[in-house]
């Protein structure tokens, strides 16, 4: 059975990266371990935005409020979710259903369970929640190729969205620095299991 602890366990933010690029073949394997995480309904709510160029990347760094991460890094990732896709009866919801169905007819309990959640839920924050899957897959999956990644949260929405030229309805949920880590890592601090977990 695989052992995923190693690849948690050395995962740390990486705070300056080299100046070396991320092999194309370890770059699409980054992004599988995002594109197939899970999600609620099956709704997938993201959409990844690779930024390569040194243009964008200046652009992305000052919305970033030029945080080092994001500056230095040889690629980014911008994790979008795609609020407006998520209104009741859109044909973007309608294909996941369906997906989400094995294809075939979307069973109307499927269609209520979704139609009661998105009364009561707050959508957007939903689905930026939902990105976080997909990032957490995306960072394990690269430090297991000896690669860091630094995840950006703190950044000026407006200015991040117009940087990446989003259309309305998607909103920028994280900026996902990767790269190869300038600094080594320093020691982990965590909280005990004692600490951590409690049983009822």
């Amino acid at each position: 059975m695989a052992d995923l602890l190693p690849a948690l366990t050395t995962r740390f933010a990486c705070r300056s990266f080299m100046d070396e690029a991320v092999a194309e073949p370890a770059l699409r394997t980054i992004l599988e371990a995002g594109r197939i995480a899970p999600s609620g309904f099956g709704m997938e709510p993201w959409r990844f935005v690779i930024v390569s160029s040194a243009a964008i990347k200046s652009r992305l760094a000052t919305a970033c409020f030029n945080q080092t991460p994001v500056a230095s890094a040889p690629v980014l990732i911008a994790i979008i979710a795609l609020v407006k896709a998520l209104q009741l009866d859109s044909a973007y919801v309608q294909s996941r259903l369906e997906a989400e169905a094995g294809g075939g007819p979307v069973p109307d309990e499927l269609k209520a369970a979704y139609r009661g959640f998105h009364e009561h839920a707050d959508a957007r924050n939903w689905a930026i929640g939902q990105c976080n899957f997909a990032a957490a897959q995306m960072m394990v999956q690269a430090s297991s190729l000896g690669l860091a990644t630094c995840p950006i949260g703190g950044f000026d929405e407006a200015a991040l969205a117009a940087a990446l030229n989003l259309p309305s309805g998607e909103v920028p949920a994280l900026v996902l620095a990767v790269g190869h880590c300038a600094d080594k890592q320093g020691k982990r601090r965590r909280k005990t299991m004692e600490e951590t977990c409690q049983k009822l």
